[in-house]
């Protein structure tokens, strides 16, 4: 069993304007709302390629009992611990004659250090027996990225396989606690080690980095430039050029998740690339985040490109 655990949740919305313009009204039209938050995201992901999941983490008032009702209606084991704040809404706002998209993130919620000392409370009543436990999104706090270092030691502790995917502190901080697998954006890696990553060499260079911090296996998504994961020994890189694409928000969250089933499956680092890759790409053919279809992913799977190198000749 995998469980995600969000600190950060929202509550998702997609909306459809026939034609956005400035100064007068804009009539839309709701398509979809779900509960969105990257580990969020992941766990219907997983759910959808038939992971048993848990979906672990905070929600907040009015908008946090939409998205836990959505969750049951999808039938998503979840375990929520209440905070007082309300879970944060984020928008995709779609313009129908443009075809183009604008993504609107409000900020996160506010947990205070009871809130945060039932969150670990409840963590540590629930973690054992899972596989792998993952850790996704961004924190709006140093206490919070605290905590996660203590969530990820304590899943460690007890030999359960530990995946980061976080940004900013969240990333920075949590990577301390020595994680099995951290994935990260080419712009998150780029931030976490000081500089741009303009060249394949330097994306390389910065995947070493984080592997002498203890993490055994990085992976980083480059958009249409694919996915690129290095571990102990080898380097490999998948891509899949997808001419229809109607969808790019949670395209990493369905990543990961691909990743992971080929994990818990026990597959190979090249079948976890291209799992991933194929779930990502599986994600850019519907709307919302993670509302992947197991067929159209198996149809993805034998187009997915992998190129190898040893990672000694970048050493």
């Amino acid at each position: 069993m995998v469980i995600t655990v969000t600190v950060n949740p929202a509550l998702d919305r997609i909306l459809l304007a026939q034609e956005l313009r400035p100064d007068t009204v804009n009539r839309v039209q709701v398509l979809m709302e779900y509960g969105g938050g990257k580990g969020n995201n992941v766990a219907r992901a997983l759910h959808r390629l038939g992971v048993p999941v848990l979906a672990f983490g905070f929600q907040g008032g009015e908008t946090g009992l939409i998205a836990q009702r959505i969750f049951r209606e999808e039938g998503i084991p979840t375990h929520f611990v209440a905070c007082h704040h309300s879970t944060r809404i984020s928008t995709l706002l779609f313009d129908n004659t443009n075809q183009r998209g604008y993504i609107l993130y409000e900020p996160g919620q506010t947990v205070n250090s009871e809130e945060m000392a039932k969150l670990k409370a409840e963590f540590m009543q629930v973690i054992k027996g899972f596989q792998v436990a993952l850790f996704c999104g961004s924190v709006q706090s140093k206490a919070l990225a605290d905590l996660i270092v203590e969530l990820i030691s304590i899943a460690n502790q007890l030999g359960i396989v530990c995946v980061l995917d976080s940004s900013g502190i969240g990333l920075r901080e949590g990577i301390k606690a020595r994680p099995f697998m951290v994935k990260v954006n080419s712009e998150e890696l780029g931030e976490l080690v000081g500089k741009r990553l303009e060249t394949r060499t330097q994306l390389i260079d910065a995947l070493l980095q984080v592997r002498r911090q203890g993490v055994e296996i990085v992976a980083v998504t480059q958009g249409e430039g694919g996915l690129m994961v290095i571990d102990d020994k080898s380097l490999w890189q998948g891509t899949l050029k997808m001419d229809n694409v109607i969808n790019v928000m949670g395209c990493g969250d369905s990543l990961l998740a691909g990743m992971i089933y080929a994990l818990v499956n026990r597959r190979s680092l090249p079948d976890m690339v291209r799992w991933g890759v194929a779930c990502g790409a599986a994600n850019t053919q519907v709307f919302g985040a993670g509302f992947i279809q197991r067929a159209v992913v198996e149809e993805l799977l034998p187009q997915v490109k992998l190129s190898y190198a040893e990672i000694k000749s970048y050493m």
